[in-house]
């Protein structure tokens, strides 16, 4: 399987992006509904940034989202970026892929915005999937009320991150 991960930055790579998470709201929450996803792919383009994943036959397989600073703060917090959207195709699940995106993501923040110290992962409580590979990278979390229910938000300074992922990647 080969994968590749890329920035949206053009038109086309925002529409690819937008479908792929669109047609998998419900992998986020079964309550999600079509208007709320828009609302959250509009906040993204607007004010954040979308890295997608692509498959050798140009196919989006995995979306992941971050904010450059936090909604809660106005974005006014630069030391920390928040990645609280990862979405992969069932048929690509697993943690070869997450660390690829997570990895790419990880450098992307760190050559964009060099201030930042602090990554956030956010997901809902529930999404036990999530939470157990979010919890293999991190070292502290909280929780939060969000949209859809309660969320647990993993933090993990940026450089602690790199050499855990660095260890991962070799495997």
């Amino acid at each position: 399987m080969t994968t590749h991960c890329q920035r949206c930055v053009s038109e086309d790579d925002f529409a690819k992006a937008s479908l792929f998470m669109l047609a998998h709201k419900r992998d986020l929450h079964l309550s999600y509904t079509t208007l709320e996803m828009v609302t959250l792919i509009y906040s993204y383009i607007t004010q954040g940034h979308l890295i997608c994943t692509i498959d050798a036959d140009h196919r989006v397989v995995a979306v992941g989202a971050y904010y450059y600073g936090t909604p809660d703060q106005e974005f006014q917090d630069k030391d920390v970026a928040l990645l609280d959207i990862a979405i992969i195709d069932k048929g690509f699940r697993g943690s070869r892929l997450f660390i690829q995106g997570l990895q790419y993501m990880v450098n992307a923040i760190g050559e964009e915005h060099p201030e930042v110290r602090e990554l956030r992962l956010a997901a809902l409580a529930g999404n036990d999937y999530l939470c157990r590979l979010y919890a293999k990278f991190t070292s502290s979390r909280f929780d939060r009320e969000g949209t859809h229910g309660k969320e647990v938000v993993f933090c993990e300074e940026m450089n602690t991150l790199r050499g855990t992922l660095k260890k991962y990647s070799r495997l």
